[in-house]
């Protein structure tokens, strides 16, 4: 920021040294001009390298060079199926380009989600190919290593949409996705990643990006505009407390899925489930809501509610009595949420049979149950 002031401070002078003649324009507007070409230089060229280096890494395999950190996850304790003995899976928090100074937040999320029962590890971009590698490895031994989960910030963000790219093409399923204001030109969320949960702030010029998926994707996008929250910025997003408790709780939600999952598939292959029913009893089961997929889905968290990350929508349709505060009510859904994504004001009256598009909270710490296990049900 002091060399962009710099530079704005010094384009002003030149433009005011050489300006032609009758040119009126104030000088706190040849500053503000100069600050906006400087300032989009700099995202340009900071989008470019973040991109580049991406490439780089994941073509040239430059993450060999990362040593016992990344030894202990191949085939070691960060790499097995429980993490740390409770719940499976693992996190990959990758810095952005300059990480080592701005990111750091992030290894203070990844004690967090540790602490909550869940292995993390922080990474720098240029372990992206050891990464991948490990990834992959350790898929293939043992499937019960997922779900595979990654976040990034900044450039870091572009990052781990090209790991997940990889992953694909390695047939390895992406449980999780956090992207931390990555840039515009990261690329689209290829369709091994069941979630991706994009935070970012639309009028950033260094972030902004808004996650899309590619043409095959099938899961749930959910791009999270945090623009009206000015307490958030670029360079503390990482490191917000609030920011924090909403990943860690989104985190042991698919986690413990994930239990249910393997407890489930475990179950099912025992021998007293090929035992025969008795006669005339039939196998209790809960049908699941009707989840919209493939869901892409924004919306602008209003300065004075509190953020929340939803990960999954319903279709509800309108009954001739229905408000849209009846049915905020009846799913347990903020009103304002349910206004902006179907593109209605709060107080629009709702016509019979209209159907709505409802966000909702699927994986989530709440929704455990004892024993660690979780039903997803929406909240």
């Amino acid at each position: 920021m002091v060399i962009v002031l710099a530079l704005a401070k010094g384009g002003a002078g030149w433009l005011a040294k050489f300006r032609p003649a009758g040119w009126a324009l104030p000088p706190y507007r040849v500053v503000s001009i100069c600050m906006r070409a400087v300032s989009i230089a700099y995202s340009n060229m900071t989008t470019l390298l973040s991109r580049l280096t991406a490439v780089l890494v994941l073509a040239a395999g430059l993450g060999g060079c990362t040593g016992s950190s990344l030894d202990a996850l191949d085939g070691g304790a960060g790499a097995s199926a429980n993490g740390n003995g409770k719940l499976p899976g693992h996190v990959y928090l990758m810095w952005g380009l300059a990480g080592e100074i701005f990111s750091r937040g992030l290894d203070g999320l990844a004690a967090k989600i540790e602490r909550a029962g869940v292995a993390a590890s922080v990474h720098s971009m240029v372990e992206t190919a050891a990464i991948t590698d490990t990834i992959i490895r350790n898929y293939r031994r043992d499937p019960s290593t997922a779900p595979v989960m990654l976040l990034g910030h900044s450039s870091g963000g572009d990052v781990v949409i090209a790991i997940a790219e990889r992953l694909k093409a390695a047939n390895v399923p992406v449980g999780l996705i956090f992207g931390f204001d990555p840039t515009p030109i990261a690329g689209r969320i290829p369709s091994n990643v069941e979630v991706f949960i994009n935070l970012y702030q639309a009028t950033n010029i260094i972030g902004g990006g808004s996650a899309a998926g590619a043409s095959d994707f099938r899961g749930r996008i959910v791009n999270v505009d945090l623009r009206e929250h000015r307490e958030i910025v670029h360079i503390t997003l990482d490191k917000s407390d609030v920011i924090h408790a909403l990943v860690v709780d989104k985190v042991v939600g698919v986690a413990a899925a994930a239990a249910q999952k393997q407890a489930a598939m475990a179950l099912a292959s025992s021998p007293q489930s090929r035992q025969p029913q008795a006669k005339g009893r039939k196998p209790q089961t809960a049908l699941p809501p009707a989840y919209v997929l493939p869901l892409t889905m924004r919306y602008v968290v209003p300065a004075r509610e509190p953020i929340a990350l939803f990960d999954s929508a319903i279709s509800v349709t309108a009954k001739p009595d229905d408000t849209l505060d009846s049915i905020a009510a009846r799913t347990n859904t903020p009103a304002w949420i349910i206004a902006q994504v179907n593109k209605i004001t709060d107080d629009a009256p709702l016509r019979p049979g209209q159907a709505l598009l409802v966000p909702q909270i699927v994986y989530s710490a709440k929704n455990i149950t004892p024993a660690s296990s979780v039903k997803l049900v929406p909240r």
